[in-house]
């Protein structure tokens, strides 16, 4: 379990520092706050994560990378038919 969790922070450390965290983020129209909220943390820390001024961290992270795949795969999936 904590190879996972390795491989979940270096994959949203990797969304972070290339920006597409807060692209999906954005496409999605989720606020900061709503993001913060679904991660336990504070907004100004998901600020900091964006910004590239503090990585983040310890269950917090694990909580944002699954938010941020979860983005990643419903942004990528087609569309389904009307």
């Amino acid at each position: 379990m904590a190879q996972a969790h390795a491989l979940r922070l270096v994959e949203v450390r990797a969304a972070l520092s290339s920006g597409e965290a807060q692209r999906l983020r954005a496409a999605a129209q989720l606020s900061i706050s709503e993001v913060a909220n679904e991660c336990g943390v504070d907004q100004s820390t998901v600020w900091r994560w964006e910004k590239g001024i503090r990585k983040p961290r310890g269950i917090a992270a694990i909580r944002y990378g699954a938010l941020i795949a979860a983005l990643r795969e419903h942004f990528s999936a087609p569309a389904e038919a009307a």
